[in-house]
């Protein structure tokens, strides 16, 4: 969806569109979170939403959309997956891949589907499919989008101050938060990986 269109809701409807925008996306609808993120906080930098309620909208829209989803995977997981639209959104590749990452990372593949697009709901559907505990699910997530939502905004609302209304200031806000997403995606591997390893070590030192 185009960033224009995305910055023109947020400043017409504010709270308003930064909560339905990403309710929607979370529930599937390919429109990417992180430039509805952008669009929020270039508001907040051109001084026409607070930074702490847009950080609000933008989590409830977020974990509201989320938890739609591991209801559709607990209620009608199975339902879902033998439709014609379940099997577009759900190659058996697909599938398999989300299953694999369940086996080896377990609830861990919660928090880091947080920060793979490509992933999200898949990660969601099936957690609620495999019926993860309710409240972990929600931990997790909400720890996840702590992580990163509100960086970007913070991000896309210093470049909104700098750069005041204009084409600048979207450019340098992209640009910050993908290279944000990068760093952060790095950073939470690498501590995974460490919680594993250490896991790992401190097991066979038990032996």
């Amino acid at each position: 969806m185009n960033i224009d269109f995305l910055i023109e809701a947020v400043v017409q409807y504010q709270y308003l569109a930064m909560f339905g925008i990403l309710f929607v996306s979370a529930m599937g609808v390919p429109i990417p979170e992180e430039p509805l993120l952008v669009a929020s906080g270039l508001s907040v930098g051109w001084g026409t939403s607070s930074f702490a309620l847009t950080c609000m909208a933008c989590l409830a829209g977020i974990l509201s959309g989320d938890l739609w989803v591991y209801f559709l995977g607990w209620r009608g997981g199975k339902w879902f997956l033998q439709t014609r639209l379940g099997s577009v959104v759900f190659s058996e590749a697909r599938q398999k891949r989300i299953e694999h990452l369940f086996e080896r990372h377990g609830m861990k593949t919660v928090f880091l589907g947080r920060f793979i697009p490509a992933v999200r709901f898949g990660v969601f559907f099936f957690a609620g499919r495999h019926r993860m505990d309710l409240k972990r699910f929600i931990g997790l997530n909400a720890l996840g989008a702590l992580v990163y939502a509100p960086l970007w905004i913070w991000l896309s609302a210093v470049a909104g101050k700098r750069f005041s209304r204009s084409a600048e200031a979207v450019a340098q806000a992209k640009e910050w938060v993908g290279n944000g997403n990068a760093v952060l995606l790095v950073a939470v591997l690498t501590v995974i990986a460490a919680m594993i390893w250490g896991f790992g070590k401190k097991k066979t030192s038990n032996r």
